[in-house]
């Protein structure tokens, strides 16, 4: 598990984030590279106010943000956890393990946000048959059918995961 300096009195076994080393470095190696907050942000599809905020270490980029952040900051995601450039080189296997544990984590986050969206969606359709019953005036209910579908397709679209 991974901890920031804040959580730090909580902290249990495990390594630490330091989330100000990691922002220093975010914000260093992007103007070395003569980019501002803005291109980095459209490049990762968010807002320049994230950058600015893991820049300044107030947070951490989403874990499925962390290995586009390192391949475009051209730097390894060891690099980036530890918030330094490493000089001796990060041995592969370390890093396609760091990599394979983002991708976890980002697909586990992905797969409860579509569980959550289909507890969701499971309940709007049980008011739609509930309301239709106790009415007994089933057109009524179609707006809430009609809602239900939007929210399932746009959500389908937010939460898409790779």
């Amino acid at each position: 598990m991974l901890y920031t300096k804040a959580e730090s009195g909580r902290k249990k076994a495990g390594a630490i984030l330091n989330t100000q080393k990691t922002g220093s470095l975010i914000a260093a190696i992007r103007k070395e590279q003569n980019r501002t907050q803005r291109d980095l942000a459209n490049e990762l599809g968010v807002s320049s106010a994230a950058i600015s905020k893991w820049e300044r270490g107030v947070g951490f980029p989403d874990v499925s943000l962390v290995e586009p952040l390192a391949e475009s900051l051209g730097i390894t995601i060891a690099e980036l956890f530890k918030g330094e450039q490493i000089e001796e080189s990060v041995d592969r296997e370390y890093e396609s393990l760091l990599s394979d544990v983002v991708k976890v984590s980002a697909d586990e986050i992905c797969r409860k946000k579509r569980l959550a969206n289909w507890i969701i969606a499971a309940t709007v359709a049980a008011l739609y048959v509930l309301i239709s019953v106790i009415t007994g005036r089933w057109e009524i209910t179609w707006v809430v059918w009609v809602a239900y579908c939007f929210y399932r397709v746009i959500t389908e679209h937010i939460f898409k995961c790779s």
